[in-house]
């Protein structure tokens, strides 16, 4: 990695954002700019001052790399999409709470509609992350679209910056047809054989459900997960489309959990 982007709106949710890409810049020698979206809340030369200190306090924490700051104008959303088109950061990092549209209130709005903006993935956390505890088990959900494997880089990438981490593939079957429980049962397999390739511990269990995000909840609770990672288009069933809204959406504002969501290439262009 080169470059981490975080949104910061100095609630206390971006701020365990900004802590955690801390982390991950030293595992990857990535520099960090932090993101602040002018709001009625915040004046901004208090803004800019409450940044500088920030940028002051975490450098002594990075390992000899940048951390600065640019503030951006717009809804929130907007604002942190388009800096993300122009600096193409390896990741950007955000609260799924906070005081200028990273809130629960708003979570299928702002923080959906960036997702879906974004060419770069995306970590979402929650303020209540435990910096304490290593992060061990991925949870590496795969269904029967098609795109459903494009997540795996992203998920061996995380596997290697942190080296005590399990990757937990779960096949999520939401049909009877015996041809599309197949196709999940191939993929999955063609997963297992790519993480052997890498030499990355895992395992796999399959799961039944009508639901992806819940299947994928409770197996992460089962297991006491640390990170899951997803894409912003995954298998669209009845239940979890025109009821619930899409998988990634359900997944932000339900998840407490990390959330890692990787762009659909087939949306977003070539892979960087």
């Amino acid at each position: 990695m080169s470059q981490i982007i975080v949104g910061i709106d100095f609630s206390q949710s971006s701020l365990t954002a900004l802590r955690l890409a801390v982390d991950i810049a030293n595992r990857t020698g990535a520099n960090i700019l932090m993101a602040w979206v002018e709001s009625k809340e915040k004046d901004r030369e208090d803004a800019i001052e409450d940044l500088k200190k920030l940028a002051i306090d975490y450098k002594p924490k990075l390992n000899g790399k940048d951390i600065s700051y640019i503030t951006c104008t717009g809804r929130v959303y907007q604002g942190i999409a388009k800096l993300v088109k122009e600096e193409n950061p390896d990741l950007l990092v955000i609260g799924a709470h906070g005081i200028s549209g990273f809130d629960e209130k708003y979570a299928g709005q702002n923080t959906f509609k960036l997702v879906i903006e974004c060419d770069s993935p995306v970590l979402i956390v929650r303020e209540t992350f435990n910096f304490d505890k290593h992060l061990e088990k991925i949870v590496l959900p795969i269904d029967s679209s098609r795109d459903t494997r494009q997540k795996v880089p992203w998920t061996i990438e995380f596997a290697k910056m942190f080296p005590q981490s399990h990757i937990c593939i779960l096949g999520v079957q939401t049909s009877n047809i015996k041809s599309v429980r197949n196709e999940v049962r191939g993929f999955v397999m063609s997963v297992e054989k790519f993480l052997t390739q890498h030499g990355l511990p895992y395992n796999t269990d399959f799961v039944d459900t009508e639901n992806i995000t819940t299947a994928t909840l409770d197996y992460a609770k089962s297991i006491n997960a640390d990170l899951i990672v997803t894409m912003v288009e995954q298998e669209k069933t009845i239940t979890n489309f025109l009821f619930l809204g899409p998988y990634s959406q359900q997944m932000i504002n339900l998840s407490p959990y990390p959330v890692l969501i990787v762009p659909n290439v087939q949306l977003h262009g070539a892979a960087k």
